[in-house]
């Protein structure tokens, strides 16, 4: 038995659903409203006490952080193996998740943020506020939910974002340079784990991965989306909560 507990337009949520449907691997969805703070819940703070999304439970174990998510499901389902056998192109993959978690989310969080939860603190009292934020487990989301309730990130943090977004785009870009994906030539979980984030920065920041200098990126974004797994996870529809949740 496997249980998901994902937000919609989480982009780690959608990087450990892909690699659910790639792998052909059925699971029981249990969607959390993240505007609404359902993370921050004392039920979910038991199984995955940072108060993030997603959170994976295997049999009563509970795995969470996406790329060891999908790291570990790569391991206990290994009929449709999503990393390559040799050490060295493993250890690449591997790079290509770290990658994923240290500057492709860093590079799209401030906007994502602004786009999806900066109304989630309207209608609250300064009070309500300070509350809500409290029960926030991590110190840095704790200051992000501050930044979005009191007007938005500073300049300095949206540019930052865009230099990581053309930092993730050249990384790719060079990695495609001769090769249909990431690693080795081969699809992979560095494809999957990186996919969200530049799907991302295309919807965000279209001018960007459409200034023409990133042609390699454009090709493997239209074969990804070309994947039925891309779609099931990108545009996840089996829950019921689906109609009550914003989507990027």
């Amino acid at each position: 038995m496997i249980t998901l507990y994902h937000g919609l337009a989480s982009t780690c949520s959608k990087k450990v659903r892909m690699c659910l449907y790639e792998k052909g691997i059925q699971f029981e969805s249990r969607l959390l409203n993240l505007q609404k703070f359902e993370q921050h819940r004392p039920e979910y703070l038991a199984l995955n006490p940072n108060g993030v999304v997603p959170t994976l439970v295997h049999d009563d174990r509970v795995i969470i952080e996406s790329s060891i998510i999908i790291e570990y499901l790569d391991d206990a389902f290994p009929t449709l193996p999503l990393r390559p056998s040799d050490a060295y192109w493993k250890s690449q993959v591997k790079l290509w998740l770290k990658f994923s978690d240290d500057v492709a989310y860093n590079a799209v969080y401030a906007a994502t943020w602004m786009a999806l939860s900066s109304k989630a603190m309207s209608g609250f009292t300064d009070e309500e506020r300070r509350k809500i934020i409290a029960r926030i487990p991590q110190s840095e989301r704790r200051k992000r939910w501050e930044s979005v309730s009191s007007g938005g990130f500073s300049e300095d943090e949206l540019r930052s974002g865009v230099e990581k977004m053309i930092l993730c785009l050249g990384r790719c870009e060079q990695s495609l340079a001769s090769a249909d994906f990431l690693v080795n030539g081969d699809f992979s979980l560095a494809d999957i784990a990186m996919i969200p984030f530049i799907d991302r920065i295309a919807k965000l920041r279209p001018e960007i991965l459409g200034s023409g200098k990133y042609p390699n990126v454009m090709s493997w974004h239209d074969r990804m989306k070309s994947r039925p797994a891309f779609d099931l996870a990108f545009n996840f529809k089996d829950d019921p909560r689906v109609s009550e949740l914003p989507n990027i």
